[in-house]
């Protein structure tokens, strides 16, 4: 991994700026005195030794930082193509994304700097070769005016010579600029909805897509991260889409705690974040040992029915963070806590005031934490923060998927139909869950949503009563950026407490959860829901909640773009000799659950044995091994279609006889989709080759303070098998026990 230290040591000249502190410069010194020409022999022990060695917890932190940003500038040039391949570039009629920004005059600029930013250390490739192939890109494309204006504030200096522009100015207007699309299109304008790209740019970050009105010429504009406007779109060429900024795309490289604390109205979240020490667990932002040391690929036995595969394993594994945030005035209106008074210099002069208030709210909150040290899991405060934060990046369009629920078109994602749902584990101790809500009654997406619906057989899912509204969430915060370098924050509109009707109302009901969700390290890679449908071999140590032998193949395969009837488009295989363990989100309240899990009928699904118990390592076998092999009409399962009659009471019949084999039928929430069309009909009556069914695993009881882990393990001699694990719900015994029976849905 090739970098030279002069774009090192600019780019530690802006970081050291940011952080006064002796120590820093210090440091500095020391990584100048190791000059080297290549960044891979760079002594990272004698950077690591500092980190650890030092007893100050603030420096650590600095220190680690540093480090985190020292690597990436080199991994970030390691990550694309070493060299463009001369024999891919295009003999064509029509431009290249290239020749049009070149030929372009209001885009010279930006076609000069194109030129100079190498692609990878590795080669003398630069980007104006990049995109002088083929391939699908989006480019962003700022103005002369807007490249002008960005160096001027850069450099302090009016009218600054572009050719004088260092390096790491010129990366940076250029890869985060740059969208590699793949296999996928291009993306145009009507591609644009409110939220978040599903593709990131070359420095694997996440463009966020808001919309202005011009008042005055009457038009609606395209906002990039809320700040650069498309002047000129759906520039079409040979490979890709081109399309003019007035600005260039700002992205911050801040940790997302940094972020905050730079947000002029989260002085007190803020505040609280660093008091309780969570601003110091929230900077991680890539495991260096995977980057060094990760498979490049991974395969199936060639023997599988399907012919044996190869795929790409993930190149990066970045860690990550999501916030919801009050804002100051939240807290003020909401909770009586004072505004911040600011001196001369910005800096809030009541922290005291602000501080016993908080404290005396958080403990009303949260009566049973007593502890008074605010960095115990025991303190009101502690809790009341971590409550707020979820272990995973989740772009804006990922916090609620949408994709195969009943009425809605994967190809018009603007609109939405009946609610759907996450439940999302949050940081810290007790373990507890948050659910998201967004749906066409829900006015957004919304925190701890209740309501009852219409849920009956015959019935429309519609929402019926809200007796809790849920707190509002927010992309943007109004000009603030909200996109860090390891997450993102979401402002919120009401205090965000886990008060005794989260667990009593909100989250007593059946939980369904898809098993990409409890993977926090898809979604912070931004493998959830992907447009290419490429599959993902996930090599051992690389998801934080599964555990897996050297002989079981894990695969992502995302299905985003194709009428998968799949819950959420997605599903995870397990092939081969498997033998995996996976951790259970945590339940709400002690009682009586049923534990569930998407059970299919293909014929090289395999036999596996489940295990249940609260040690990782030794859990309990739990039934007889299961057998996905069984057709689902076999006696053994029963599963019919519904009569065409929709007589009521033979429907009921049939669940009742496949609930005593322990199976029930698919759920009528789902569906499937039509080639691309409108979801019409549900998945509980699809038959023939997408017959899925669930199998009651387990029933017995829980508790919201105890860790259980399920083990899946074949039984057979036989590296062909596959475990498709699509999704699992816990239910508690009030739902699937009730007076009423078990809803459909």
């Amino acid at each position: 991994m090739g970098c030279s230290f002069s774009y090192i040591k600019c780019y530690f000249r802006y970081v050291l700026k940011s952080i006064s502190n002796p120590f820093s410069v210090s440091l500095f010194a020391k990584l100048n005195f190791y000059r080297t020409e290549n960044i891979s022999d760079f002594p990272f022990t004698n950077l690591l030794f500092y980190i650890f060695a030092t007893k100050s917890r603030k420096i650590k932190m600095k220190i680690f930082k540093l480090f985190t940003i020292l690597f990436l500038l080199g991994s970030f040039f390691s990550s694309c193509s070493d060299k463009v391949d001369e024999s891919n570039l295009y003999v064509f009629k029509g431009k290249s994304a290239y020749q049009f920004i070149e030929s372009s005059e209001n885009l010279n600029s930006y076609a000069y700097l194109m030129s100079r930013v190498q692609i990878s250390s590795k080669s003398p490739s630069v980007y104006s070769d990049l995109l002088s192939q083929r391939g699908n890109f989006t480019v962003f494309a700022p103005t002369n005016e807007a490249i002008q204006e960005f160096l001027d504030s850069v450099y302090t200096t009016k009218n600054f010579d572009i050719t004088q522009t260092e390096d790491t100015v010129a990366e940076f207007i250029i890869r985060n600029s740059i969208i590699d699309n793949g296999e996928s299109e291009a993306y145009k304008t009507t591609d644009m909805n409110y939220g978040t790209l599903g593709s990131a740019n070359m420095n694997d970050r996440y463009l966020q897509i808001s919309f202005d009105n011009d008042s005055v010429k009457g038009k609606a504009y395209i906002l990039i991260n809320n700040k650069s406007r498309i002047v000129s779109e759906d520039n079409e060429v040979s490979n890709g889409y081109i399309h003019a900024i007035d600005r260039v795309i700002d992205m911050s490289n801040s940790s997302l705690p940094d972020l905050i604390k730079q947000t002029p109205n989260l002085r007190i979240f803020s505040r609280m974040l660093e008091i309780t020490g969570w601003a110091d667990s929230l900077v991680e932002y890539i495991d260096l040992e995977y980057e060094y040391n990760h498979p490049e690929y991974g395969s199936i036995d060639p023997g599988n029915t399907s012919g044996g595969e190869v795929g790409p394993s993930p190149e990066h594994r970045y860690i990550g963070y999501t916030a919801f945030t009050e804002t100051d005035s939240v807290f003020e209106n909401q909770w009586g806590i004072p505004a911040p008074i600011l001196d001369e210099n910005d800096n809030v002069t009541n922290y005291a005031e602000i501080e016993a208030k908080f404290i005396e709210k958080c403990k009303e909150a949260y009566p049973l934490a007593t502890d008074e040290d605010l960095t115990s899991h025991n303190n009101a405060v502690n809790q009341f923060i971590s409550y707020h934060l979820l272990p995973e990046r989740i772009t804006w369009n990922n916090l609620v998927v949408h994709h195969n629920e009943m009425g809605y078109s994967y190809k018009n994602p603007t609109r939405l139909t009946i609610d759907c749902w996450e439940y999302y584990e949050t940081m810290g101790k007790p373990r507890r869950l948050i659910k998201l809500t967004e749906g066409s009654q829900t006015n957004g997406i919304r925190i701890n949503r209740h309501c009852t619906y219409d849920n009956s057989f015959f019935g429309t899912y519609d929402e019926l009563v809200v007796d809790r509204p849920g707190a509002l969430v927010t992309q943007l915060n109004g000009g603030s950026s909200t996109n860090a370098l390891n997450g993102f924050y979401y402002p919120i509109d009401e205090v965000l407490v886990y008060d005794d009707d989260v667990p009593g109302k909100v989250l007593n009901e059946r939980l369904r959860f898809d098993f990409a969700a409890i993977c926090p390290e898809l979604m912070t890679n931004g493998m959830r829901q992907v447009e290419d449908n490429r599959w993902r071999f996930i090599p051992s140590g690389y998801i934080s909640t599964f555990w897996y032998t050297d002989d079981t193949k894990w695969r992502y395969v995302p299905y985003h773009s194709q009428d998968q009837h799949n819950m959420q488009g997605d599903e995870i295989n397990i092939i081969g000799q498997y033998d995996l363990t996976f951790k259970l989100p945590p339940v709400p309240f002690e009682g009586t659950w049923e534990l569930r899990m998407c059970a299919p009928e293909i014929q090289h699904f395999g036999m596996f044995q489940v295990y249940l118990g609260t040690d990782r390592k030794n859990p309990s076998p739990i039934g007889l091994p299961l057998d996905f092999r069984v057709a689902a009409s076999n006696p053994k399962i029963g599963w019919k279609p519904d009569p065409k009659d929709d007589d009521l009471d033979q429907i009921r019949e049939i669940d009742k006889a496949m609930r005593n084999q322990g199976y029930m039928k698919n759920n009528k929430h789902n569906g499937c989709p039509a080639s691309g069309g409108v979801v019409s009909q549900s998945l509980r009556s699809v038959e023939g080759d997408y017959i899925r069914l669930r199998k009651i695993l387990w029933s017995g009881n829980m508790k919201p303070n105890e860790t259980y882990y399920i083990r899946i393990k074949s039984v057979l001699n036989n590296t062909r098998t596959c475990c498709m694990l699509d999704y699992f719900e816990m239910v508690p015994k009030s739902v699937y026990n009730g007076e009423s029976g078990e809803d459909p849905w």
